[in-house]
């Protein structure tokens, strides 16, 4: 249910050469789920986000929000988003205009009523038509999908797309960031096919198949990178040592981490064949982002690929790609149940 959130905005008016401060109240709207709109401050960014209303009262900070996006740290009060600034300034403009005209008509009623007995000088003035100053709270946008608990504090907050940071306490999950970039990658994958009869329909064949080839290609490179930040993160978790990010694109050198510090390494949750199509998966990735997909002698010393021979380029298939995804969603699961 759509709650009220109360701002004051303070307006300068100037009459006379006599300054006055005035404070306005104005009422932001949540949505239906009780999530109040924020937007980035950085104009490098301007990520639109929500924060349940409850939690930006009781949890989050005057003094430091964070950009679920870009991570952008200010005060409470620079989150606003550009509807709700346009909003809050037309409120403000509407009460200065109902204030001047009242301010003008008291100015030259007086005039008017001073000059009422001058046999010189004779000043009528017509009232201006009343005018109604209109103080609307200012809604919000439709409710999003996702919504996030933050796992450190506990607030909640809703995106599209994918979130880095806790508004809150800045907390960066990297199961959540894991997570939504292996939903994101699985997604893309799953409908290249509708993405190709898309992007032909918009250029061409050639340039949709280069297009498409190019994401299939990609998402190799993108699901290791997920993994390796991953797995940093939660070795770091169990450690309190923080490894080589890249250490992680290395199966052997990653597994043997966490046997040394858990007792449980990558063979406790894959069995030998996942292990070694994983191995398979990232030299391919190494050989696409480093050799444009061209095999060399050491891609075939290093993978032991027999479909391949050197001069050859990689081609990635669509299910090759959902089974890299499943093998490492599948491995992160049992990893986060390490302790």
């Amino acid at each position: 249910m759509a709650g009220l959130s109360w701002i004051y905005t303070t307006i300068i008016i100037i009459v006379g050469g006599n300054r006055m401060n005035v404070e306005i109240p104005m009422e932001i709207l949540s949505d239906e789920k009780g999530y109040l709109d924020r937007q980035c401050p950085n104009e490098n960014c301007l990520f639109e986000f929500k924060v349940n209303m409850q939690d930006w009262e009781d949890k989050v900070s005057d003094d430091e929000v964070h950009c679920p996006l870009c991570g952008q740290i200010a005060s409470s009060d620079s989150w606003y988003t550009y509807e709700q600034l346009d909003a809050m300034q037309e409120i403000a403009a509407d009460w200065a205009r109902n204030y001047m005209l009242g301010e003008i008509d008291k100015m030259f009623g007086n005039l008017a009523r001073s000059t009422r007995n001058n046999k010189y000088i004779k000043i009528t003035y017509k009232k201006n038509r009343p005018v109604t100053f209109v103080n609307n709270p200012i809604g919000a946008k439709v409710e999003w999908n996702l919504d996030i608990t933050c796992e450190k504090c506990g607030t909640r907050y809703s995106v599209i797309g994918s979130a880095y940071f806790c508004p809150c306490c800045g907390y960066n999950s990297a199961s959540n960031v894991f997570d939504n970039s292996m939903n994101t990658i699985t997604k893309m994958v799953q409908s290249l096919d509708e993405m190709k009869a898309t992007l032909t329909d918009q250029f061409d064949m050639d340039t949709a198949e280069t297009m498409c080839r190019s994401m299939l290609e990609n998402s190799f490179g993108q699901v290791v990178s997920a993994f390796q930040k991953f797995a940093q993160c939660r070795f770091k978790e169990l450690s309190g040592v923080e490894k080589r990010v890249n250490d992680f694109q290395m199966v052997d050198r990653g597994s043997k981490y966490f046997f040394d510090e858990t007792g449980s390494s990558y063979e406790t949750f894959l069995s030998s064949d996942e292990i070694n199509r994983m191995k398979l998966y990232f030299q391919r990735r190494h050989i696409i982002e480093h050799n444009t997909g061209i095999v060399d002698q050491q891609y075939i010393d290093k993978s032991s690929d027999t479909d391949y021979s050197v001069g050859q380029r990689i081609v990635v298939k669509i299910d090759e790609a959902l089974d890299l995804i499943n093998i490492i969603k599948k491995l992160s699961s049992g990893l986060l149940t390490l302790t």
